[in-house]
């Protein structure tokens, strides 16, 4: 017969060693997740985090009322009127595989009011000539797709310039950066690089409503490094040359810019401090604000 007192050492024994086995494995599974100190997340962590948020378990429920709350969106949506005056509802009218956000949209007025160009983040620019039933690209043949802005010559709507480089870099978002500024006399038909390809992405494209030989370009810089090509440019003479007529520091950017529209030569300009690096990103700063120029981009005022 086995002494009690062994038979008591012999069951708090096989506990022990269930104890550790385990324990061993969790240390296993937190060096794993842990390199170089600091805690590693697997793939598709941050999709269960989002859902899961902030009790750590995912709520079917909450799929259902997204669903519920999508279908009163959809009710509640604005409605338009259509050529024949009866209202009908908002519908896709396209273009499909763009790549991306959808940047800018310009209409012309002159020369055919049912024309729209469409540019987009990676994607290059779209045109319609029929409000959007059919759409062509036109800007395939450019070296790079990611689109900033696009502006129409309002004096002569066949001169388009085009900023590329998407500068709207949200908090988890990538922005692509561009090459330049292009331009395009024949409506989009065929296209000129001008130069300016160090400025990263492009936040606004201006022309001089009289004079489309005057433009300004907004831009933002490049989105993982800081760089002096940043500010608000002009160019005289149709792009052939360029001035950096606002300069802050290597951080901050123009983001938009706007013109008044009876007198051209007073200009706003919002700057955008933006420092963005693969473990940090800093988006604000004492350098963002608007500055104000009462000749056309000369002399400006914070």
């Amino acid at each position: 017969m086995i002494p009690r007192s062994l038979l008591f050492r012999a069951v708090i024994l096989l506990v022990l060693v269930l104890y550790l086995l385990p324990s061993e494995k969790n240390d296993q599974l937190s060096s794993a997740m842990k390199q170089d100190g600091h805690p590693r997340s697997f793939p598709g962590d941050w999709l269960f985090l989002q859902r899961a948020y902030p009790d750590g378990i995912v709520d079917p429920r909450a799929y259902e009322q997204a669903l519920s709350f999508r279908q009163d969106q959809l009710a509640a949506q604005q409605w338009r009127t259509g050529s024949d005056g009866i209202s009908e509802p908002w519908k896709f009218s396209g273009p499909t595989n763009i790549g991306g956000r959808i940047t800018d949209i310009e209409r012309t007025t002159s020369l055919t009011p049912t024309a729209l160009f469409v540019g987009s983040a990676s994607g290059g620019i779209f045109k319609t000539l029929d409000d959007g039933q059919n759409w062509m690209p036109v800007f395939d043949g450019a070296s790079n797709l990611s689109i900033g802005d696009i502006a129409l010559a309002p004096s002569n709507e066949e001169i388009i310039y085009v900023g590329t480089g998407e500068p709207n870099a949200g908090g988890g978002s990538i922005a692509y950066d561009g090459d330049g500024v292009y331009k395009s006399t024949d409506g989009g038909l065929s296209w000129e690089h001008l130069g300016l390809s160090k400025i990263g992405s492009v936040g606004r494209v201006l022309v001089h409503p009289l004079n489309p030989d005057r433009c300004f370009v907004g831009a933002m810089g490049h989105l993982f490094e800081n760089n002096t090509d940043r500010g608000l440019y002009r160019t005289d003479d149709g792009g052939e040359n360029w001035d950096q007529i606002l300069y802050i520091n290597d951080s901050t950017g123009i983001i938009d810019l706007v013109m008044h529209p009876e007198h051209p030569d007073t200009l706003y300009a919002a700057a955008w401090e933006r420092v963005r690096r693969v473990n940090r990103l800093t988006y604000g700063g004492p350098h963002s604000g608007i500055y104000r120029s009462y000749d056309g981009g000369d002399t400006g005022k914070n």
